[in-house]
């Protein structure tokens, strides 16, 4: 070994500094490699087709999850209409071509966006007379707050007030139906639900029960005071000077105004009576 005061080559004097300054355990070099290599070494990436699978999963899962919300808003979605017919009649024609017509001071009401879809539902109050275009896989119903009729297609008259539902068919055959108990009519029957009652069925009343849709009335050998009570009802108004006897009228009114229909009757049985507004 050279002394001290000897020339050392540049190799040699690195060579004892590093012999000076080395203490075992302290220079770890493959410790030291292991802290450097993640921040020096790129993380492995996932394969691009992976990455664009995940994508379009993503993507489809969102246009499933809009597709559903769009469906359940356009079915939960509703376009209730009202038609009201005030001094006179109100003939309303459907898409179906149905139609339908109302009575004075009647109203009907059916969602436009549902109707004809599934069924052809609608709600009514007051006098109607309808005409059902027959489509065996949509049945019509009529609602009101009693009775539930339906149909596939026929022609019939509902009426309803406060605390009763009548039906009438002129052809065809429709189910009246209340919660409780249900009856089918044909043509010529009449049914009529009460509240708290059950269902009655009978032959109509009388041959009018269309007169305020058609106005004609038809009487042969009718009791006066009933020509009288279908005169009140129909036209509404009170009629007074009936005598007590008991007076019976033949007669056919076609599209006549009640004062011509009142001095046909005086005329006829020689009576005195008086229409009151």
């Amino acid at each position: 070994m050279k002394k001290n005061n000897e020339s050392l080559t540049p190799e040699e004097e690195s060579l004892r500094f590093v012999c000076r300054h080395y203490q075992e355990g302290k220079n770890d070099t493959s410790a030291a490699w292991k802290k450097i290599l993640p921040a020096i070494v790129p993380k492995k990436r996932r394969p691009l087709s992976i990455r664009i699978y995940r994508t379009a999963g993503a993507a489809a899962l969102l246009a499933g999850l809009t597709a559903g919300a769009l469906f359940w808003w356009n079915e939960m979605r509703t376009d209730w209409i009202t038609v009201t017919a005030n001094a006179g009649t109100r003939i309303l024609s459907l898409p179906d071509e149905s139609r339908i017509t109302l009575s004075p001071e009647s109203s009907l009401q059916y969602d436009r966006l549902a109707y004809g879809k599934k069924e052809r539902r609608m709600k009514l109050a007051g006098k109607a007379f309808f005409e059902v275009t027959h489509l065996s896989d949509i049945p019509f119903r009529v609602e009101t707050p009693e009775v539930t009729v339906r149909v596939l297609g026929t022609q019939f008259q509902v009426e309803t007030s406060a605390d009763s539902t009548v039906a009438y068919v002129t052809s065809g055959k429709v189910r009246f139906a209340t919660p409780h108990q249900y009856t089918d009519l044909t043509a010529d029957m009449r049914a009529v639900s009460r509240k708290g009652g059950d269902i009655q069925v009978s032959k109509p009343l009388t041959r009018n029960e269309l007169a305020w849709k058609t106005g004609r009335l038809t009487y042969r050998d009718a009791p006066l005071r009933q020509v009288v009570e279908e005169l009140e009802n129909l036209y509404h108004v009170r009629i007074t000077g009936v005598p007590t006897e008991k007076l019976r009228l033949t007669s056919d009114f076609n599209q006549m105004q009640l004062s011509d229909i009142i001095h046909i009757i005086n005329q006829t049985l020689d009576t005195n009576l008086t229409v009151e507004p």
